[in-house]
This record gives C-alpha cells, sequence and structure tokens, in this order.
C-alpha cells in the first residue's frame, strides 16, 4: 500500500511538471498572439493601409486566442488532483473493513457483488508449467492491479495474475 502510494505520488508529480512546461508553452504563445492581435490593431488605428488586408489575419489570431485560453483554463481544471497524505492507513483501515465484511454471512453477498462489478470477464489459459493455469481479469479491477504492481501504466482494462 505504501509502494502504491509512493508511485501514485510520483506519477502526479511528473504529470504535474508536464503539465507545468506545457501551460508555459502556452503563455508564451498568447503573449505572441496577443503582440500580434495588438500590432494589426495598430496597423488599422494607425491609417497605415487597408484594414481589409490584415483582417483575416486579426480573425485567425483572435481564434488562436480563444483555443489557447479555453486550453488554459482546461489545465487549471485538470491540476487539482492532491494525494492525502494519510492515504496507505486509510487504504489499510478500508481493507481491514472489507476483509471484516467479507467474513460475515450478512455481508457477504453485497460485498462479493461489488467486487465482481469490477470485473468484466476472467479468462483462464494453460500455463506453461504443467497443471498450471494463468488467469487474466478483465475490467476495472485489473486496472486497479496492474497499477499497484507496475510502475509503468497499465494495459488497457486487463492484467494477467498468476496464482
Amino acid at each position: 500500500i505504501d509502494e502504491f502510494a509512493a508511485e501514485f505520488r510520483r506519477e502526479l508529480t511528473r504529470l504535474r511538471k508536464e503539465g507545468h512546461g506545457a501551460k508555459r508553452r502556452l503563455i508564451k504563445e498568447l503573449q505572441d498572439v496577443e503582440r500580434g492581435i495588438k500590432r494589426c490593431l495598430d496597423f488599422i488605428t494607425g491609417g497605415d493601409g487597408d484594414p481589409g488586408s490584415v483582417r483575416d489575419q486579426l480573425r485567425r489570431l483572435e481564434a488562436r486566442k480563444r483555443e489557447i485560453d479555453a486550453d488554459l483554463r482546461d489545465q487549471q481544471d485538470g491540476m487539482g488532483i492532491v494525494i492525502h497524505p494519510n492515504l496507505p492507513e486509510l487504504y489499510r483501515k478500508k481493507v481491514a473493513k472489507l476483509t471484516q465484511a467479507l467474513r460475515d454471512e450478512v455481508t457477504r453477498r453485497q460485498v462479493v457483488e461489488i467486487i465482481r462489478s469490477l470485473i468484466d470477464r476472467i479468462e483462464v489459459k494453460p500455463g506453461l508449467a504443467r497443471g498450471h493455469c494463468d488467469v487474466t481479469i478483465v475490467g476495472a479491477l485489473a486496472q486497479i492491479l496492474a497499477f499497484t504492481h507496475q510502475k509503468r501504466p497499465p494495459p488497457p482494462r486487463e492484467t494477467a495474475v498468476r496464482p
């Protein structure tokens, strides 16, 4: 659990760094676009020529400015993920409660149904060694298990679990 939380924090940090780099590039491009808009407006208001000659350029710059503003807003929304500092302990408590619920005859059926809802299918194939098989869980539970056991991102919606 501690390893999962640490890996999750590292991945969030990496994504934030990537996001900050992209944000800096967007801000720089926004400044360039705003300078371009100002130059077009100066050209028009200064009477240096036909306003129609810069109209298309001004429209392209204004459209790009709206795109950049939207991208910056989207990035700001995505940066709000924060991991609770006590995640490992909270997770341990939840696993303990789940274990207790599975042992209780009254709640076991409901808990099993919840776990089953996280699994799309289970594939069983002959293993390499005689008498052994490879079991693959496909679904949301597979993604969770893969993330906790690997440093790289899990394959989409499935992982192999070896008994």
